[in-house]
């Protein structure tokens, strides 16, 4: 795909379109199209990505659409387990704050070591999803 409104030009939609705009102009063009033509096909990817909401943010942000890949790649393996210390440094944060969380309502700790705690674990949770979107 060439550019970001690509997908939105094949359905006919804008980039702003709701799930229900979508849904509308595909149901549209693929009861007017032949099966088994490049037209068909490309109408129906273009309905595979807009039509899910990781896809569609994906590729509103590239501009490109993810081709399936295997797994077993190198690359892909150092982001899942990058996403995966994320997401346990996450629990990790979850659980410090929630004791910080006590601790301050028990009147034994100032406010300032709850809300560094719930920014740190937000700030690594943002990070992990970015790296959902863009892996």
């Amino acid at each position: 795909m060439s550019s970001n409104k690509e997908l939105y030009t094949i359905l006919g939609v804008d980039r702003t379109a709701s799930d229900e705009e979508i849904r509308s102009a595909y149901e549209k063009l693929i009861s007017e199209t032949p099966e088994n033509t490049p037209d068909h096909d490309r109408i129906v990817q273009a309905y595979t990505v807009l039509s899910d909401i990781e896809k569609r943010a994906r590729y509103d942000i590239t501009g490109k659409v993810r081709l399936k890949r295997s797994r077993n790649r190198s690359g892909s393996k150092g982001l899942e387990r990058t996403r995966y210390a994320l997401n346990t440094l996450f629990l990790a944060g979850a659980a410090v704050t929630t004791v910080l969380f006590i601790l301050q309502m028990s009147g034994a700790l100032s406010t300032t070591p709850f809300y560094v705690a719930c920014g740190i674990s937000l700030l690594v949770k943002i990070s992990e999803y970015i790296l959902r979107l863009i892996s």
